[in-house]
């Protein structure tokens, strides 16, 4: 194979290289798969976020009841701290906190008789920023159903609809 003669121009032979344009095209087809790829990773980090969250609802229910039928006498705990406080703890130390998976949980008790026992439980969680961690807020009771809805960020409430509906 013979080669090609090179033009002589008076300066330095050219290198080959990639030229401007096509640089340009790369770089505009690497953008437009950003474009369409970043919001789809963070929509599913999102729902991963949200599905954690009421998961760990569900943990922080049957860890309530596990606190009622062990407490002697009888009663559910007075926060989410107290959950993860028992020997051995019945949640985690990052949702004892309250704040895990990019949502804020928080359980309350109160008191339904003479004797200061707690019977009645609420737990909820929404996320700490509103369209980045999450866009819906959970909520649980006593009752063990779970309810959840975008809100807008809000907390949840028992007059939610039910979660998976």
């Amino acid at each position: 194979m013979a080669e090609l003669p090179r033009r002589k121009t008076g300066k330095k032979n050219v290198s080959n290289g990639f030229s401007l344009i096509e640089l340009i095209i790369v770089i505009g087809i690497i953008s437009i798969l950003a474009a369409t790829g970043i919001p789809m990773m963070l929509r599913h980090r999102i729902s991963a976020n949200e599905v954690a969250a009421a998961g760990a609802l569900k943990t922080i229910a049957a860890s309530a009841v596990g606190f009622f039928n062990s407490a002697q006498p009888h009663r559910f705990p007075e926060n989410i701290k107290e959950l993860g406080a028992t020997t051995p703890p019945l949640i985690d130390a990052g949702l004892a906190r309250g704040i895990k998976y990019g949502y804020y949980f928080s359980f309350a008790s109160e008191t339904m008789d003479g004797a200061g026992r707690n019977y009645v439980w609420s737990a909820e969680a929404h996320p700490i920023v509103y369209r980045r961690q999450g866009i819906r807020s959970f909520y649980v009771d006593v009752t063990g159903i779970m309810l959840g809805q975008d809100i807008l960020g809000d907390p949840g409430h028992g007059n939610m609809r039910q979660y998976g509906q």
